[in-house]
């Protein structure tokens, strides 16, 4: 998986990838391009590279050299396709060596700041080499024609054209002799450049890299991430938030509360009225253990991670990819998902938002039974939230919930959130929480319709 197929499935992670101030379209490819990563030691070695980018922007003596490099990146190109002709051999016009000249030219000026900084983790190669072909006027300026010092002959047949300029027959055949060795001198400057496509390569990446990094540091610093500790077993968050979530109650003046949690090697249940958040902290997992494994800083006050080959959600948001199918039907093909990872043994994380929620409650509740027996039996580790009363040996959080506290403010729609207590607790009980009919109360439902509701619940 790239990351961006990740920007598709996993809610939040475009809002994250959005807010990354990447400064070159290249850079914006290699974003794209990330892949997911498995591996321990591949994901402390991406964290290592933002966390010595992170240390620099902390330090004001380096804001003169960071502020070079932005606008350096800002004039970076992408030449791939350029490179790609170079590589197979074909001969380069002259804008295809303009454009290599620009990109030697700044990937020395990058280089160099990057040394200066001690930003080890970049690695520009040195095209000097490619510079002196490219500029044999040492003028470091980024432009490109056929310059007279690349031949005796080409520097004479200029000569002679600045003096026949009466004769139009001489200057006919001294402007094709011309163009005939500006061809040659073409063809042997592509060969001798494509000695050096590797390092062009190299340079043009590396620089994409080093403008994600520097994305990637300063959304770090801005929204407050923090590095997650790559496991082994253990998963587990501290002041876990949703940044997006956060930002659109920002603008509501409402607070987001953070919420711990962890994900043990098998099926925790989540129980909790509506409005508690329960999706929410699904979205959120989601998020961190995916944006961990790209080899982001998470929006966690504490993570504990530990990598896995697949990450399965299931939530009511889903967009019903399968076309036509219902809700109920669609959610069941994508638990086949989860099914075909375990018989197949790879690790995952399964978060599945009130499955069965569609159906009748009867069935509804012995499919959320065996989705857990099944977790269980193959040790997947996994949240899933349900509103069904779970009578069975699992894990099983609750969301604290609707906590009024004794105030004789008015509750409304628009504050009730300050009422409700979205951390998690340890639970024994099998009946889920009951309260949606206060909430219907709160925002408005008619009371006649209530007290009929109410009615059924006495009985």
């Amino acid at each position: 998986m790239q990351l961006r197929q990740a920007i598709q499935e996993i809610s939040g992670m475009k809002y994250m990838t959005g807010s990354l101030n990447v400064l070159s379209p290249i850079g914006k490819n290699y974003l794209l391009d990330l892949p997911f990563l498995t591996k321990k030691d591949e994901i402390e070695a991406v964290l290592n590279d933002t966390e010595a980018m992170v240390d620099l922007l902390k330090e004001n003596t380096r804001e003169n050299n960071l502020n070079l490099l932005y606008t350096k990146i800002m004039q970076l190109r992408d030449i791939s396709g350029t490179i790609r002709r170079l590589e197979t051999g074909i001969v380069l016009n002259d804008i295809e060596f303009f454009e290599i000249k620009h990109l030697a030219i700044l990937s020395e000026y990058i280089r160099e700041t990057v040394f200066n900084i001690g930003l080890s983790c970049i690695q520009i190669p040195d095209l000097t080499d490619v510079i002196q072909m490219l500029d044999p006027e040492n003028k470091r300026i980024s432009h490109f024609y056929i310059y007279n010092q690349y031949s005796v002959l080409l520097n004479e047949l200029r000569e002679r054209l600045k003096h026949n300029l009466q004769n139009e027959t001489a200057t006919e055949n001294l402007q094709y002799e011309a163009e005939l060795e500006e061809d040659r001198i073409r063809k042997e400057l592509t060969q001798k450049l494509s000695v050096h496509s590797l390092e062009i390569k190299k340079a043009l990446t590396e620089i994409a890299r080093l403008d994600v990094l520097l994305a990637k540091g300063i959304q770090t610093c801005e929204m407050n991430l923090s590095r997650p500790v790559i496991g082994l077993s253990e998963t587990a968050f501290t002041g876990l938030f949703h940044p997006e979530i956060k930002y659109l109650l920002s603008k509501q003046h409402k607070n987001f509360q953070p919420v711990d949690i962890s994900v043990p090697q098998s099926p925790t249940v989540i129980t909790g009225a509506n409005m508690s958040g329960k999706s929410v902290t699904l979205q959120s997992v989601a998020l961190v253990q995916t944006m961990a494994q790209f080899g982001f800083y998470v929006p966690a006050a504490s993570a504990i991670i530990t990598p896995v080959e697949k990450i399965v959600v299931s939530v009511s948001e889903a967009v019903n990819e399968t076309g036509g199918l219902s809700s109920f039907a669609s959610e069941m093909l994508r638990l086949n998902t989860m099914i075909e990872n375990a018989h197949n043994r790879l690790s995952q994380l399964v978060l599945i938002d009130e499955p069965a929620r569609t159906t009748n409650p009867k069935e509804g509740n012995a499919i959320v039974c065996g989705i857990v027996d099944f977790l269980k039996q193959y040790q997947v580790r996994s949240l899933i939230t349900t509103h069904y009363s779970m009578d069975m040996n699992c894990r099983k959080l609750r969301v604290k919930g609707f906590t009024p506290h004794g105030s004789k403010e008015k509750i409304t729609v628009q504050n009730i959130n300050s009422y409700i207590d979205y951390s998690l607790e340890e639970t024994n009980e099998t009946e889920v929480p009951q309260e949606a009919i206060k909430i219907a109360e709160i925002v408005g439902v008619d009371s006649e319709l209530l007290e009929y509701a109410k009615n059924y619940l006495k009985h």
